[in-house]
């Protein structure tokens, strides 16, 4: 049940105070939540670069940390979102990822390799506490794709929308033009950091993900429980 927002008349005097520092308080939490959190991610990617014995190129090197800044930008930009908004409260989340990805392309677009994306969709509200492995996922998504979809160099086309679906589920994709997956890929059982990110977020916020490979790009559909938005669909 969603906690109560707006105080009873007999309440006014005392409120503002108590509210203010119980959003203080659910941002300080949410805020080490998410170092947290950042911090199991940089360690997962140190891992794994231990585990492999060959040399890394400056440009891998360059790639690497461009990924974790992007992850560090990402985090920030949410935690100053939802500074301000109540655990019951609920965000837009494709206005929201609308700025995640001005975020991402400017770690990753270039000269050399320049990246345009483009939305469709509805609002799609979601509850706040669900914000961040929902934003968690599409952040890897859209990093993976804007690092090989086009390993040429060429403009790399992107597409991210949400809809709700009549059962009350909320279907997210990302989508590019790029050359696909490779040969014999399981995303189920595959990838580097990044596909162990997204199976991981995906799992705890018990979505479902469906990717689509070919020589015209991947798709990524994830579906996201109603239960999830449930209460942001009648707020």
């Amino acid at each position: 049940m969603a906690s109560q927002i707006f105080p009873s008349r007999d309440e006014t005097e005392k409120a503002p105070t108590d509210m203010s520092k119980d959003l203080v308080a659910e941002a300080n939490h949410r805020a080490a939540n998410s170092l947290a959190l950042l911090g199991g991610l940089v360690r997962m990617q140190a891992r794994a670069i231990g585990k492999n014995s060959q040399s890394y190129s400056n440009a891998e090197i360059r790639m690497v940390l461009d990924g974790i800044a992007a992850r560090i930008a990402t985090i920030g930009q949410l935690h100053r979102l939802l500074a301000a908004i109540p655990a019951e409260g609920t965000i837009a989340l494709n206005e929201h990822l609308r700025e995640v990805c001005a975020n991402l392309i400017t770690a990753f677009s270039s000269e050399q390799q320049p990246i345009h994306i483009a939305y469709s969709g509805a609002d799609c509200l979601v509850l706040t506490r669900h914000v961040q492995p929902l934003t968690l996922i599409v952040c890897e998504i859209l990093t993976n794709a804007m690092k090989y979809a086009h390993p040429a160099g060429v403009l790399v086309q992107m597409l991210v929308g949400c809809e709700s679906k009549a059962d009350g589920t909320l279907l997210v994709s990302i989508s590019d033009d790029g050359v696909g997956l490779p040969d014999g890929f399981d995303p189920k059982t595959g990838g580097g950091i990044g596909f162990q990110i997204i199976r991981a977020l995906t799992s705890e916020i018990g979505a479902t993900l469906e990717v689509r490979s070919d020589t015209l790009g991947v798709t990524f559909r994830l579906a996201v429980p109603q239960a999830l938005v449930a209460n942001a669909r009648t707020a």
